[in-house]
């Protein structure tokens, strides 16, 4: 045990000997002495007076800008980022972080520039308000005149047959089609069932007939499990999509999803695949062109691969992604066992990049509620964010056509995943609350009535308008929202997504701020933002 002391210390000196020459080179010439200012900083760190140590770092940090030593102020906003946030000043220590992100650019460092983003949006405090309209108002605004899409709304939909409570493969009794809807109160339009390419589509008779008897649509997740290569021009393609056109179900064919993952067989060969999804969307679209949408959903990440795999907006017809969280405390910037992701900005990569063009959706996702790793509940955790993900969805991508929900505790590599809905009471409570709203739809051709518009950096009607906020702080679950104008509090909500009906006809004319505060769990405020808006 001795030894192993020794040489934790004599590790740590050789690593702090390796920072001092990484930050101080030689033949740096600086208008101060920099390394003197420098260990006065870290003696107050040391003593917890961050205030005086970040005034220490601040000057350190501007002599290597002026001296376009970018690696070295890299660091130095890296330890004033870390010190703002020991003090709870998360504003100043996202700044920080932003600078670090900037100067680590300059120098080249990638890694340490992503690590410092995604640092700073963790923490990052912001909001954006929208007024809820007429759809008819929104008109094609939101709209590509793809097969099944509704101008405005959202399909809801579930992955359910493997929900003992809403669904018996044997018996037939419950069948998810009648059940699912009885649970969450809402009728659903489509349903995903996985299917292995190769085998007929007989195979799923009882999902087709239900389907039918219901009025429902099915989004086929086709996977063709023996790779890429098992898919030809030949009968059994152009068989398969006669008899989807017969059967007289809408179908959402989602062929070999996720493919910018390498869990999946037929991951690895773009080109391939989309010759692949080419040849399918061909055939599908001569031969059952009225009830078939071709949909291409990779998986939220990783990234960086995603555009390499797409066939070309001629063989898309709506892009989906697979989008989930499971309780993740690991990037805590504050290592305070928090995990403060937003599962909402998960879908942001897909929607900016390809719902200008096609119908987005969530073509499978949700939120666990046990933390696997720990075997610790994270209910609360897991309803705000499904709350937030549903009522915040049409308010932040009104191009969004659907979200369906993976409804299965099911074991991928001896690692439970709870999404479950019918196993937690508060969760499906989430669920219910944020499906009930008339912007997700129950029915393939039904429209919404409501629509939303950005406020921020706009105009809003002399009138008594609904106003909703997309709330995004340090703190993973809020409580309240209050709304000032002219420093008096015109409203205030404690349910998502902070709802209220506001007066503005004595502002008629006048360019006025509204402040939004928000408010943690234990009703502490949290953080103030503030929008501008005139009133017309």
């Amino acid at each position: 045990m001795g030894e192993g002391r020794q040489w934790r210390k004599f590790a740590l000196a050789a690593v702090a000997a390796l920072l001092i020459i990484a930050v101080w080179p030689a033949g740096s010439a600086y208008a101060l002495n920099v390394w003197a200012v420098y260990k006065e900083a870290q003696q107050l760190d040391a003593k917890g007076k961050y205030a005086e140590a970040i005034a220490k770092y601040k000057i350190i940090a501007e002599e290597f800008v002026k001296n376009k030593e970018y690696g070295n102020a890299t660091n130095m906003y890296r330890n004033i980022g870390n010190d703002y946030a020991k003090l709870k000043k998360y504003d100043e220590a996202v700044a920080s972080w932003d600078k670090e992100a900037l100067y680590a650019d300059k120098a080249g460092q990638l890694q340490v520039s992503l690590a410092a983003k995604r640092k700073a949006n963790m923490l990052r405090s912001s909001v954006q308000l929208y007024v809820q309209i007429d759809a008819a108002a929104a008109g094609k605004t939101n709209y590509h005149g793809e097969i099944f899409e509704p101008k405005n709304g959202a399909y809801i939909g579930a992955y359910a047959e493997l929900d003992s409570a809403v669904h018996n493969a044997k018996t037939g009794k419950p069948f998810y089609t009648e059940a699912f809807p009885a649970m969450t109160g809402k009728k659903h339009a489509a349903y995903l069932l996985y299917f292995t390419y190769g085998k007929p589509l007989s195979t799923l008779k009882s999902h087709l007939e239900h389907a039918r008897a219901n009025g429902t649509a099915l989004q086929l997740g086709i996977q063709p499990m023996q790779g890429l290569d098992q898919v030809q021009d030949n009968e059994y393609l152009h068989q398969f999509a006669r008899d989807i056109a017969e059967s007289g179900v809408n179908v959402f064919l989602r062929f070999a999803n996720e493919m910018n993952g390498n869990w999946v067989p037929w991951h690895g060969d773009p080109d391939k695949y989309i010759e692949k999804f080419r040849l399918v969307a061909n055939v599908m679209h001569k031969e059952a062109p009225n009830n078939v949408a071709m949909v291409w959903a990779p998986g939220a990440s990783p990234e960086y691969n995603i555009e390499e795999y797409y066939p070309g907006d001629a063989y898309v017809d709506w892009v989906g992604v697979s989008v989930y969280s499971i309780f993740n405390p690991t990037l805590d910037p504050l290592k305070a066992g928090e995990d403060r992701a937003s599962h909402l900005d998960k879908f942001d990569y897909i929607y900016k990049h390809y719902a200008q063009r096609k119908p987005v959706f969530i073509s499978e996702g949700g939120v666990a509620y046990m933390y696997p790793e720990k075997l610790q509940d994270k209910t609360g955790w897991a309803s705000y964010q499904l709350k937030q993900f549903y009522l915040t969805l049409p308010m932040v991508y009104p191009k969004v056509k659907g979200v369906f929900y993976f409804d299965s505790n099911h074991d991928s590599s001896n690692r439970v995943k709870y999404y479950m809905l019918s196993a937690n009471a508060k969760l499906l409570d989430a669920y219910k609350t944020s499906i009930a709203s008339p912007f997700y739809l129950s029915s393939i051709g039904e429209e919404s009535t409501i629509a939303y518009r950005k406020v921020s950096g706009s105009t809003i009607s002399a009138d008594v308008q609904t106003i909703s906020a997309y709330m995004k702080t340090w703190t993973p679950v809020l409580s309240k929202v209050t709304y000032e104008i002219g420093g008096k509090t015109v409203a205030s909500s404690t349910q998502l997504p902070w709802s209220v009906k506001i007066n503005f006809k004595p502002y008629h004319g006048k360019k006025i701020d509204v402040v939004v505060k928000a408010y943690d769990t234990a009703g502490k405020l949290v953080t103030t933002q503030k929008t501008a808006v005139t009133v017309k």
